[in-house]
Order: C-alpha cells, then structure tokens, then sequence
C-alpha cells in the first residue's frame, strides 16, 4: 500500500472495527514524514511498537523516536499555555472560558493526552469579554481588525502569542461564517465537563457539543489533519459521546448540514466499522439557507464571508459587507493589502464556479 493509504490504517489504530492485518508499506521513513505532517506520529510509533508495521530498521525506528518525541513536547507546551491563560483569564475576572479542540479532547477523551497532537491552544469566549481578554497581551501583538464593530459581531477569533510562541486562538464563536453565526453561544457554554492541566481547572463543551465540533471542523477547515478528523471516531466509538444528542443539538442549532458531512468526511479517512450516526449522516441532506451556506463555501477560500450573511436579516448585511470589501488602512497595511486588490479578491470568488 502506499504511504497515505498507510496512514488511514495507522490512524484507525486502537478504534473498535480496525483491521489487525500487518501494514505493509514501502519506504518506512515516507510514511514517517507523512505521519508528521498529519500530527499521527504517536499512533504510527504504536503500531510498530506493537508489531503491526513489519520491518522496520532500527535505524528508522529511532527516526520516528525523536520525531514522536518533539511532537509530544510541542502538545505539552500547547496544554501548559492553556493552563497559564486560563490562570490569568480567571485573575482578571473572566471566568466563562472553554477549551476546545485538542487540549481538551486530548484530557477527556484519549487515554493519554499525547495522543492528541496539539500546537496551539484554541479557547472560546463571550464576545463581551473579548477586549478585557486581549487588554493582557501587548497592543502591538493583537491583530488589527477589519472594523472594530465588525469584528466584536462577525469575527470568529483573534489570534495572539503567549511570552512562549505559543498560539492562542480566541474564540466567539466555533465556526467561520453562517454557521458560526447561527450557533447558540449561551447553550454552549451551558454544557460543560471539567478537567485539571498543572493543578488549573479547565473546562470544556460536554461530550455532545465536542462532537457536533470535531465533526463541523473537518467539514469545514480547507487541509484539516488527520489528527482532528480522527476525534470524530474516538469521541463516538471511545469516549462514547451521546451522538444522538449531538444529531438533536445541531438540528435544533441549524448545523446539522454542516455536521453530517463532517461525519461522513472522517469516517472516510479510516478502516473501521460502521455506525449509526454514519447512516444518519449519509441519508441527511441540508436543506433552505444550510444547503446554500454550504455551496458558497466549498471550494472558496474565503466562501465563509460570503455566506455568512445567510445567517443575519437583510437590513444588517452592509454593516457585514462594507468592512469585507472595504476594511480598515491599518488592516490593510497589516496584510499587504491594497482595497482594490481585496475587493477584486472578493468579486472573484463571488462568481467563481
């Protein structure tokens, strides 16, 4: 088989369904480099711990060993950053914070936290909370906004650098665009589970909304790794998320487009058994403004400011518009942008096929 075939094998490792056949692949250190790529190394050097990758030299096991390894420590570095922004987020009086994605999957749902690559720490805020958050961080280090207005009602996060290099990915909401706008915040943060990182209480979405995102990320996000697509499965298969409380949720959220081809996107990536939620998803078809919404996107780059106003009544789409095709001078500078370039950009994709 060849490398990326490989890999789907080896990220299917230690999910119910996995095929116990032998991996059999060509040169072993092509598939380590893919495995990389992926954020899958953990698994990889599992499986050929447990003998299910023949023939592998020492030599190249001792590659993957130090490659596993920096990978472990750049997820150590994530979870601590997670664990020190909180601290400060809670001394300054924001209390309402979610982890989401790998920091917090990786503690409640692997059965050991470095099987969950991480590189940064995303966290979910309340909108009104966002200036006092980014007030710890040095003007200079906060990114200019396309309009202040805009992004305090539309942005979906602001990205910051903790003293360590460390990305933060501040959150108002879990997607880009419509379906990030329709999505109730004050039932997302209604539902939590906790866990501790360094003696930090950290809390998370409950097992039903981790799923419903693990499952809109990898419909959603252009290149996800595998690594992300592969929380679709264990939070069903392993943790055993209440899915059919996830189906109701995204339902009820106007999602569950979104969600069921997620479901379907990470089920394909890997060999293993089939599921209930699985069949829900492939008979599923997204309906009105969803089905809309997910035309739009697809292959566009920036299909989510397009579709984004799917989601706002008519009288406050140029409030939307005007800042996307005309945003700020600074913002501009700050991206080597110039406004005719951004809205030809903008035009472009708007009558792209």
């Amino acid at each position: 088989m060849n490398s990326s075939e490989a890999l789907g094998r080896v990220g299917a490792y230690g999910l119910p369904g996995d095929s116990n056949e032998p991996i059999v692949v060509g040169p072993f250190n092509d598939l380590t480099a893919l495995a990389e790529s992926q954020r899958m190394l953990p698994w990889l050097w599992d499986a050929v711990l447990n003998h299910r990758v023949p023939n592998v030299s020492d030599d190249e096991r001792e590659h993957l060993k130090r490659r596993m390894l920096a990978t472990v420590q750049t997820t150590l570095a994530a979870h601590s950053a997670a664990a020190s922004v909180v601290s400060r987020l809670y001394e300054i009086g924001v209390a309402d914070v979610r982890i989401l994605k790998g920091c917090a999957t990786a503690h409640l749902d692997y059965s050991a936290p470095k099987y969950r690559f991480s590189s940064d720490v995303d966290l979910l805020i309340r909108s009104e909370d966002r200036s006092s958050v980014l007030s710890l961080f040095a003007k200079s280090d906060v990114p200019v906004p396309r309009r202040t207005t805009w992004q305090d009602r539309y942005g979906k996060s602001t990205t910051v650098k903790d003293n360590g290099g460390v990305e933060l990915d501040m959150h108002v909401t879990l997607s880009p665009g419509y379906f990030g706008l329709v999505l109730p915040i004050d039932e997302l943060f209604a539902h939590a589970e906790s866990f501790e990182v360094g003696g930090v209480e950290m809390h998370a979405l409950d097992g039903p909304s981790r799923l419903i995102h693990a499952a809109n990320h990898a419909a959603h996000s252009r290149n996800v790794g595998t690594h992300s697509v592969r929380d679709v499965p264990q939070l069903v298969l392993v943790s055993g998320v209440d899915w059919q409380e996830s189906i109701e949720r995204a339902v009820r959220w106007n999602v569950d487009g979104l969600f069921a081809l997620g479901v379907l996107k990470s089920w394909a990536r890997f060999d293993i058994q089939g599921h209930p939620l699985v069949e829900w998803a492939k008979t599923h078809e997204a309906v009105g403004r969803q089905r809309l919404a997910l035309r739009l996107a697809d292959h566009r780059p920036r299909g989510h400011l397009l579709n984004a106003p799917l989601a706002l009544p008519p009288q406050r789409w140029p409030g939307y518009v005007l800042p996307v095709m005309f945003p700020s001078r600074a913002y501009l500078k700050e991206n080597n942008k110039e406004w005719s370039t951004r809205a030809k950009e903008i035009v472009r994709e708007v009558f792209s096929k």
